[in-house]
């Protein structure tokens, strides 16, 4: 029983002492938007964004939630439609596609939506839902810029 005490401690002393310590994951900015679909009961849409990953280990962006909006028009909430695997030790963009209802929108700014052929300005907030087997963290995101 001491030996099995014994190895457990040795086994368990050299994997704690072994790990790194976790850097933060960023995100860089929307490096890209495009519209793939447009109607009058929602948007599909393809979002680049830049994410920047300091640790040796890759992790997965499982579908998450964001408040989107569009040129000053609110799009509600998002989601992500699948999972992105994110590699570690790089700084990339991952493309993400976005679907959102406009239920809870008014007429009025569907059609100005339907009707552009050109966007202004974007805006992204929410968290990415990130993670490794049991581990689980939310990477913040929050940013607004011109698309070009």
């Amino acid at each position: 029983m001491k030996n099995l005490i014994g190895f457990i401690a040795i086994t368990l002393g050299f994997l704690f002492s072994s790990c790194e310590e976790y850097k933060d994951v960023e995100c860089t900015g929307v490096k890209g938007f495009k519209v793939n679909s447009i109607n009058l009961s929602g948007i599909e849409a393809e979002i680049m964004l830049g994410i920047k990953n300091p640790n040796k280990t890759g992790f997965s962006i499982y579908p998450s939630e964001f408040d989107v909006v569009l040129s000053g028009i609110a799009l509600g909430p998002a989601k992500l439609k699948r999972r992105v695997h994110i590699d570690g030790d790089t700084e990339k963009n991952y493309s993400f596609t976005l679907k959102s209802s406009f239920k809870d929108m008014n007429m009025m700014d569907i059609m100005k939506l339907v009707n552009s052929s050109s966007f202004g300005m974007i805006q992204v907030k929410g968290n990415l839902k990130g993670g490794k087997f049991f581990i689980k963290k939310k990477i913040p995101v929050n940013v607004k810029e011109s698309l070009r």
